[in-house]
């Protein structure tokens, strides 16, 4: 997945719901159970306003943590 200022839009503009859809799935398809994220209203919040404040190098420096992380993945 390539986050970017387009996706990154894309994603502010969802609805709460969706936004949570979204980060379930990611969740899920990275290995990770998606009632380990502890997701609530003021949780998604708190990524919007994270995701809302993010600059390219924070985009860039997100990619390269999870490329590390799903690299960390495959080697186990």
């Amino acid at each position: 997945m390539q986050l970017d200022k387009r996706m990154l839009d894309r994603l502010l503009g969802m609805s709460d719901e969706q936004l949570e859809h979204v980060i379930r799935q990611i969740a899920e398809e990275s290995g990770i159970p998606a009632e380990q994220l502890g997701l609530d209203p003021a949780s998604i919040q708190s990524i919007r306003l994270a995701l809302g404040m993010a600059n390219d190098a924070d985009l860039a420096r997100l990619g390269e943590i999870y490329q590390q992380y799903l690299r960390g993945r495959r080697e186990r």
